[in-house]
């Protein structure tokens, strides 16, 4: 018996490696793991354009048993990836000191986690709703959330992952921005209801009033349905509009450093992989897959790949010497 059921953990345990490899594309050149990602790709797609679809009421109403058959169908499909994402997310760290349990606790909150559980979440809960409840308003709410399925493809995109990265490393700058942000917000929509709330009550008669007022010059958007009037509030918008394009240039400054920083990382951390694999001077076929899964996780495109490889090496025959002369094999 004992033989019998190490053999079957034995077994669940590669089986669980096998489905981390095809969901995560951990091996390049698996042709399985390639055709999974375009399938769900494809099906995310589709699933956002139904949902666009569905908005035109004559279009929904001639196709209406198509879309359900194809909600049915995707969730079907996104339930069972995720409940082997969940089984298998253990793989990721297969050298941790954490029961199998925390691992997946851990990963169902991560982002990815909260993405993958909103895309099925919604139409089980439609189908519990009682009866009574069944309004146009939560109609349409279920098919916004659906429409968020689309978040999922940032799973498959490399861009889309440092952006996620860089969003996490600069979180706390972000939101001292954001407050600043508010506090100029406040203090911009106080300074205009003071000086224009007794000549237009309609538009700056209280502080929530002049905040719109405030929102859209602070973000340079300038409408035009709410201006002030009097010269000391045309002073004080034109004041507020300077200093409003000043405020929306440090997110873009911010996230532009971050993203510069990131980049360098990740080539900083694929060049201590070259000098790794470059140690004896050979590079073999395994160590060539592991190259390309990394540079696929990195998010390097293969001209960058190839360019901090040919510098590596490079690098690498400027500190070697040869065994018989005992001069350095490349010369600059």
């Amino acid at each position: 018996m004992k033989v019998i059921r190490r053999a079957v953990i034995r077994e669940s345990i590669t089986s669980r490696k096998r489905t981390a490899e095809l969901l995560e594309a951990h091996r390049p050149n698996d042709p399985t793991g390639r055709l999974i990602d375009t399938f769900l790709i494809l099906l995310i797609l589709a699933n956002v354009i139904a949902v666009i679809l569905e908005t035109l009421p004559a279009f929904e109403k001639a196709h209406a048993v198509f879309f359900w058959r194809f909600e049915v169908f995707s969730v079907c499909i996104f339930t069972v990836e995720y409940f082997l994402r969940l089984w298998s997310c253990v793989e990721k760290n297969p050298g941790s000191k954490r029961s199998p349990t925390i691992l997946r606790l851990k990963w169902m909150f991560s982002p990815l986690g909260l993405i993958d559980l909103l895309a099925i979440v919604p139409f089980y809960a439609y189908l519990f709703l009682p009866m009574h409840l069944d309004t146009l308003l939560i109609l349409r709410v279920f098919r916004g959330i659906r429409l968020l399925r689309i978040f999922k493809l940032t799973r498959y995109s490399p861009a889309m992952k440092v952006l996620r990265r860089v969003m996490q490393e600069e979180f706390r700058t972000l939101m001292v921005v954001g407050f600043l942000l508010l506090v100029v917000m406040v203090v911009a929509s106080w300074g205009i209801y003071i000086l224009e709330s007794k000549v237009q009550p309609e538009h700056f008669g209280s502080i929530p009033q002049a905040m719109w007022w405030a929102v859209v010059s602070l973000t340079t958007v300038g409408y035009g349905d709410v201006v002030p009037i009097t010269p000391v509030g045309k002073m004080f918008a034109g004041f507020i509009a300077l200093l409003g394009i000043g405020m929306a240039a440090l997110p873009a400054g911010i996230l532009a450093a971050g993203f510069a920083s990131e980049m360098r990382r990740r080539e900083q951390r694929f060049n201590r992989a070259l000098n790794m694999v470059l140690a004896d001077g050979v590079i073999t076929v395994h160590e060539k897959r592991e190259l390309e899964r990394l540079r696929e996780e990195l998010g390097l495109s293969e001209e960058e790949a190839h360019s901090l490889l040919l510098d590596a090496r490079k690098s690498w025959l400027k500190h070697t010497k040869c065994p018989h002369c005992g001069k350095h094999i490349y010369r600059s």
